[in-house]
């Protein structure tokens, strides 16, 4: 799939559209086939080099987006393959390291 990714942070130079492979998922995740993304303030940042983030390189951008649901967890209930979802990059999923940290 096409991406916007960054292998190094810094400045808007280091991105570029690149093919990445599809991600697989787990149990609790869903897998969103984009129709629209967006870059945003936080996406900057974290090119900048967030220090509390640690991420793995390349990094694919983008925390606003809207899409079809194409697959989804073993676990997932609240939602089906064919659904249309937007992505909230504001609300807390409350089980990764940082919510459970209160970042």
């Amino acid at each position: 799939m096409k991406a916007v990714v960054f292998h190094a942070h810094g400045d808007l130079d280091q991105v570029a559209v690149a093919d990445v492979p599809v991600p697989e998922i787990g149990a609790d995740d869903v897998l969103l086939a984009p129709r629209a993304a967006a870059l945003n303030r936080l996406d900057l940042w974290v090119l900048a080099g967030w220090p509390a983030l640690k991420l793995k390189l390349p990094h694919v951008m983008g925390s606003d987006g809207a899409g079809v649901v194409a697959q989804v967890g073993a676990h997932v209930t609240r939602y089906r393959v064919g659904d249309r979802v937007a992505v909230n990059p504001t609300y807390s999923c409350g089980q990764c390291d940082f919510c459970r940290s209160g970042r």
